[in-house]
């Protein structure tokens, strides 16, 4: 399978799982963003091992005092992230609470199965067969300076933390149904990752 298309068919799959959810599992919108903030923070633990890698390879000082900052730049858009998410919901149910829909999130059982206890590790067998293939196989560490693996990160967060924060401000005003929501995450995100990873094969 070709760089190309790998980059399709794990968009597609990523894509397809919280739609399977909603119309197979009962996911409903607090489902599905914990499903992208659980990805988003295996995606940057794994550019954490990424930049080690780079770090170790290289051992250059700055290269490593300039990781370091946009790694916890890239945290704290995780974070302001989670806190908008984290209120857009009760605003948009007065009796929603994310502690049952933590709860039930991890907890959901289908075929006598608890979801939690094997999509997370589904999700972190996944990402590391992709760090392996993706970027050890090919060894980028030697190719490619630190800010070619962190950069992306920053810029991910930093659109994700202005999205959401202006759908926090909207939802103060407007009751959009959870509908609008989900989809409007799924499709933002596989138009995101097409146009952005597309990009990279121009």
């Amino acid at each position: 399978m070709t760089p190309k298309r790998a980059v399709l068919f794990q968009t597609l799959i990523e894509a397809l799982l919280p739609i399977l959810g909603y119309f197979y599992w009962k996911w409903d919108a607090s489902f599905i963003l914990l499903f992208y903030l659980i990805d988003w923070i295996l995606f940057w633990v794994l550019t954490v091992f990424k930049a080690r890698k780079r770090i170790q390879f290289s051992g250059n000082v700055p290269e490593k005092q300039l990781v370091s900052k946009q790694l916890i730049i890239a945290f704290l858009c995780i974070l302001s992230t989670s806190l908008a998410v984290f209120y857009i919901l009760p605003n948009i149910h007065a009796s929603f609470s994310w502690t049952e829909r933590i709860w039930a999130f991890l907890s959901y059982s289908d075929m006598g199965i608890q979801q939690g206890f094997i999509l997370i590790p589904l999700m972190v067998l996944s990402g590391y067969v992709t760090y392996k293939q993706q970027f050890l196989l090919p060894q980028l560490f030697r190719k490619y300076p630190v800010n070619y693996f962190t950069r992306e990160p920053i810029k991910q967060g930093l659109l994700l933390s202005l999205v959401f924060g202006l759908i926090l401000l909207v939802s103060y005003f407007v009751n959009f149904p959870d509908e609008v929501l989900l989809f409007g995450t799924v499709l933002g995100v596989v138009i995101y990752r097409l146009a952005n990873r597309s990009a990279l094969f121009s």
